[in-house]
Parts: C-alpha cells; structure tokens; sequence
C-alpha cells in the first residue's frame, strides 16, 4: 500500500474522508473504519502526486501519530 496506492484508489473504496487538511507540505486525510466502544480509523499522508506516504491503521483515534514521508523522494 506504502508508496503505491493513491488517494483517488482509497476514495473509491472508502468514500469520502472524514478529514481532509494540510500537514507541513503535505496532505492528511483520514477515515473512520470502526465506531465500536472505541473509535478506530486509517489516517494517511498524501505527497503532491496524491500517492499514499505514510499511514496509521485501525487503531484507536486516541494513539498519537506523527506522520512522515516514508517514501523519500521515490519516482
């Protein structure tokens, strides 16, 4: 998924971001996949290409993430 899937791909498979902003030079989007007694979602950062960079996974909205370009300057 990392460095390959875009964010088109993951709209159509997820619909609609419940939050879609700006981090550092980038894009964040996230979407919430479980609303069970505690909130799980995926959250990705998204380069200028719309190519997923990084992201965090169904995992309860209160871990903190910092996310980072993993991809590096790739092609």
């Amino acid at each position: 998924m990392l460095c390959r899937t875009t964010e088109a791909e993951l709209r159509t498979q997820l619909g609609q971001p419940t939050r879609d902003g700006t981090f550092r030079r980038d894009r964040l989007l996230t979407w919430i996949i479980s609303e069970e007694a505690v909130v799980s979602y995926l959250g990705v950062l998204v380069d200028s290409r719309g190519i997923v960079v990084d992201l965090v996974w169904d995992v309860p909205s209160e871990v903190p993430w910092s996310p980072q370009n993993q991809c590096g300057n790739r092609p």
